[in-house]
């Protein structure tokens, strides 16, 4: 897609082949020079004073080609001697500086040296010949003895596409000698060092050929048919679309050769998919004038083409300049290819039209016409010439094949109307040959066609959205040549938006001269870059070159064959319809294909504005399909299956584990508008549903919004008649994941549904394990409560627990009928009968303080009496010991101190996420252990321990558990053993909630 005309087939293979594009042959000889030369610098040693004489003993084959030969005789040896003596320190990292012009030809040595020494009249050329051959005869010495490793090899050569001779002036060996002190020494060197200059461009010649060559085929194809010829005011303007088309050209390559774009040797061309809208305006223009004013016709057509690439030039300004050229990449690629298709549609309704001189129409009397053995020659021979070429390129994919074959068709054709004796006059008259440009007329002669007083300025406004169709359509090539271009190159970091800028610059100026829109061409580009043109100096003299075409006038049209300019556009008819139907399939969806194939009957049917509109609709109707399919709801579970990461007594995780039912979180995803919001409604009231409520009652509903990033109004709504549902059976709705000052959170904020002091069941916390908390505290209390009401006794108060509502223990139905009171009932009960099983021995002397917490902490470890005689052994061990608020317990990194027991207060553990920022991952409650692993590993902590409020803990400091350790090793084992047990419950926690939730 915005390929070259007539290469893209041919320059496909090609693609990706990033390795050989874009580096000419100087280039390459530079980087082995520097290889063979960098190597005899290292071991001229820092000062560099020798290199001179090392240069001449370790690469005797660059010797100056033509200069003084040094000798081995003594006195020539000292003289050489004495001259090495008089040159400058050498700075070696003076060569890799900016201070040495890239393409400098003559580094000038120090003032001083050039007055001693005479310079070589050799040209550089042969000088960076000469030592190109011999490096290469370097290495393969070397890769003959095995000294030359892989390490220090460059990148593979590979050859350009087309080779230049050396010319005589840098081959020949004749030595030329003259007087250093002479009084003409420094004209001779300004002399050689002129002729060096005016012989650097040479080397590009055979590039610009073959671009011009391209240049021209374009514009006999397509300049031709810029203005509709089947309407009878444009009939005779095929001239002057290829001088147009020139100008355009020749334009676009003086700016991309000047600096402004980032690839050496870019070729600029007339935007060829801008003819079709081209043909809408004319026809909208001729529609609203009338063909009795042709005067006025032709006055406000090119005004409207100027106008039309002005506003092009200025979007593609626009966007550069503002570096936004990235939201063009946001433009769905489908609905591109579906334009490109519809162009190859009207690019083969124009090349029959070209070829017949019939304005197609469904009408009989047209395709008769078609049909007259005269006119079907002219477009079936046209047609059988593209398809032929596109049988051929199967086999033969080189990029030249494409140009020479349309180059040959002439030869052959007038070969055949030689050997028939068909004359000139008759073959124009039939149309196989264009017809003469009227005789007398300038180069300029559009120019004399402008009327400013003649523009109907009424028409030009019609034409107004057809230009904005064709502005947008021409800015989507950027992103897509562009990065290919700098793939196949190995160009690396090419600012999209200096390209931008560029083409916006070449655009103002078009329209400015009044011709067309133009580009940067990816396959023009490509083969004139492969072909050594990889330079702007050769991209100025393509620049020239196309300038002289248009110079000299379109009189060319009337020696070509219209074969040549049908099978042309047939053959990128053909190219874009295959690339948009063809290509496609198995690469895009279903909807998307169908959506390219309407978009190429409605530009068919209806017109190229009206297609892209279309396109654009169904691309927004199958988003919104598409995206609905997918839910916006990413997992679903119920608080049994995911904990908080709170480490809790005994008691209370086997009645959480009883209760936590009653949980049920849905994370969320995506963004969540009218197309993805139904199904989260639906699913909600589903889990209200009576059956559904019998067997899973909740009491809270957890809606995690961390991996939502966006919210319309309607989804908005929804939550409004989801809190409202759930308020009516007194459920929780608990809002996570979505901070304050977010597009989510403003959105729930503006919909009521955040927590307030309006209503205590809208809950909102930063984060699920946050809202998992404090679901299970809520839970809890009711465990109190009931626990309360069954054994006459006041709730404990030594538990921060946040109560939503405060009912007396009196007024707690402990045999309600609710399916979550019953629940919660049988929880109670069972976790007090296990707590009363469960109580201590009687012990024979007085027990340590911490034996009860332990007894708490591992109460659910207890298999047999063991654990209680262990702990018994372990408790008298442990030191109490108190912290305040924001004191740290143990710090990251830190060595262990000891196995910690926590009788009252909360503590929180913290983790480093890896940008230095802690986050807080676990809250440690009365009656459990921490520090355990640590103290059993001796290894380092990966956490830091923070008290959140007041805390009183027992120890065991680590001194204790080595020496229990070394004297009693068999009780150690056991508890040991029992740690490991408890620790594994904790880690069983936080696992099942960092990979499940």
């Amino acid at each position: 897609m915005g390929l070259h005309p007539g290469l893209r087939s041919s320059i496909s293979s090609s693609r990706g082949d990033a390795a050989i594009a874009g580096i000419d042959s100087s280039r390459r000889n530079s980087m082995d020079d520097r290889s063979s030369i960098n190597q005899i610098i290292t071991q001229a040693g820092a000062g560099g004073g020798n290199l001179s004489r090392l240069l001449r003993e370790r690469s005797p084959s660059l010797q100056p080609l033509h200069g003084p030969t040094y000798s081995t005789d003594p006195a020539a040896a000292a003289a050489a001697a004495a001259t090495d003596a008089a040159l400058p320190q050498f700075d070696s990292s003076y060569i890799g500086s900016q201070r040495v012009p890239r393409n400098a030809k003559h580094p000038e040595a120090h003032d001083e040296y050039q007055q001693q020494q005479p310079r070589s009249p050799d040209s550089y050329g042969a000088i960076k010949q000469a030592s190109g051959r011999a490096d290469k005869h370097q290495k393969s010495q070397m890769h003959a003895k095995g000294q030359y490793h892989t390490d220090t090899q460059l990148p593979e050569e590979h050859e350009p596409l087309l080779t230049t001779q050396p010319s005589q002036y840098s081959t020949h060996q004749q030595t030329r000698h003259f007087d250093a002190d002479g009084p003409f020494a420094h004209l001779q060197r300004r002399w050689h060092t002129a002729l060096d200059l005016a012989i650097w461009p040479l080397q590009y010649i055979p590039a610009v050929v073959l671009g011009l060559i391209l240049n021209l085929l374009d514009g006999l194809s397509y300049g031709l048919i810029a203005f509709p010829v089947s309407i009878p005011v444009f009939d005779k303007f095929g001239p002057v679309g290829f001088s147009m088309y020139m100008l355009s050209t020749a334009v676009s390559q003086f700016v991309l050769s000047s600096g402004m774009s980032a690839f050496r040797g870019a070729n600029g061309s007339m935007l060829i998919e801008a003819i079709p809208f081209l043909h809408v305006i004319s026809t909208t223009i001729v529609n609203n004038v009338g063909e009795e004013l042709p005067d006025r016709i032709i006055a406000t057509t090119l005004a409207s083409y100027a106008i039309s690439t002005i506003l092009t030039g200025v979007l593609f300004f626009l966007l550069g300049i503002l570096k936004i050229g990235r939201l063009v990449d946001f433009f769905p690629r489908h609905i591109l290819v579906g334009c490109i298709g519809g162009v190859g549609y009207f690019l083969l309704q124009t090349g029959l039209e070209v070829t017949s001189r019939l304005k197609l129409d469904l009408q009989w009397s047209v395709l008769r016409q078609l049909f007259v053995p005269n006119t079907l020659g002219l477009w079936g021979s046209s047609l059988l010439a593209a398809l032929f070429l596109r049988v051929l390129n199967t086999r033969y994919t080189h990029p030249l094949f494409v140009p020479l074959f349309f180059m040959a068709i002439p030869a052959a054709f007038y070969a055949t109307t030689s050997a028939l004796g068909l004359s000139m006059e008759c073959l124009r008259a039939t149309g196989w040959v264009f017809e003469l440009p009227e005789a007398g007329k300038p180069f300029y002669y559009f120019y004399t066609l402008f009327d400013l007083w003649n523009i109907d300025w009424h028409s030009v406004g019609l034409t107004v959205p057809t230009m904005f169709g064709l502005a947008f359509f021409s800015i989507l090539h950027v992103p897509i040549n562009v990065p290919a271009l700098a793939v196949s190159t190995d160009a690396d970091k090419i600012d999209t938006n200096r390209e931008l800028l560029a083409h916006g610059v070449t655009n103002l100026l078009s329209g400015a001269l009044g011709t067309f829109q133009n580009y940067l061409v990816y396959s023009n580009s490509l083969l004139f870059i492969r072909s050594g043109g990889g330079s702007n100096l050769a991209g100025a003299m393509l620049g020239l070159a196309t300038l002289g075409i248009f110079f000299s006038g379109p009189a060319i049209i009337g020696y070509i064959p219209t074969m040549v300019v049908g099978a042309l556009i047939f053959h990128l008819g053909l190219e874009l319809i295959r690339e948009a139907l063809i290509d496609t399939v198995g690469v895009v969806n279903s909807i998307e294909y169908a959506t390219i194939v309407s978009i190429i009957l409605s530009m068919a049917v209806l017109g190229f504005n009206e297609g892209i509109f279309l396109g654009i609709l169904m691309a927004c109707f199958f988003f919104i399909l598409l995206y609905s399919r997918r839910s916006g709801m990413r997992k679903a579970y119920t608080g049994s299956a995911v904990r908080s990461t709170v480490r809790r007594q005994y008691a209370q995780r086997r009645f959480l584990d009883d209760v936590c039912k009653q949980i049920q979180v849905m994370r969320l995803q995506g963004f969540m508008f009218f197309g993805t919001i139904n199904g989260i409604e639906a699913y909600i009231r589903n889990l209200l549903e009576q059956r559904q409520w019998q067997e899973n009652p909740i009491r809270f509903l957890v809606l995690d919004f961390a991996l939502v990033n966006g919210m319309d109004f309607s989804a908005a709504e929804a939550f409004i008649r989801v809190r409202r549902l759930l308020e009516a059976r007194e459920i929780y709705m608990v809002i996570c994941g979505a901070e304050r000052s977010s597009e989510v959170g403003h959105a729930l904020r503006a919909a009521s549904v955040w927590s307030s002091e309006e209503t205590e069941y809208v809950q909102t916390f930063a984060s699920l394990n946050d809202a998992l908390e404090w679901c299970e505290n809520v839970l809890l209390q009711y465990y109190y409560l009931h626990q309360a009401a069954l054994a006459g006794t006041h709730v404990p108060q030594n538990y921060n627990y946040t109560f939503v509502t405060t009912p007396q223990p009196e007024e707690v139905n402990i045999y309600g009928s609710s399916p979550r009171n019953a629940m919660v009932s049988e929880a109670t009960q069972s976790a007090m009968t296990v707590s009363r099983s469960g109580s201590s021995p009687v012990m024979r002397v007085s027990p340590s303080p911490a034996l009860a917490i332990l007894q708490q902490a591992f109460h659910d470890l207890d298999s047999g009496g063991s654990v209680d005689s262990t702990l018994a052994f372990i408790a008298p061990h442990f030191c109490r010991d108190q912290i305040s608020p924001g004191q740290y317990l143990w710090q990251l990194g830190s060595p262990p101190l000891g196995m910690y027991l926590v009788e009252s207060g909360i503590l929180r553990v913290y983790v480093d996420d890896g940008s230095g920022m802690t986050e807080a991952i676990e809250s440690i409650l009365p009656g459990t252990v921490l520090g355990e692993l640590s103290l059993v590993t001796n290894k380092e902590y990966n956490t830091a321990v923070v008290a959140d409020s007041d805390a009183s803990i027992w120890v065991l400091p680590k001194k204790a558990f080595d020496d229990l350790c070394e004297h009693k090793p068999a009780q150690m084992l056991a508890f040991i053993q029992l740690s490991l047990a408890y620790s594994a419950q904790g880690v069983k926690a936080v696992t099942a909630y960092a990979f499940c939730a």
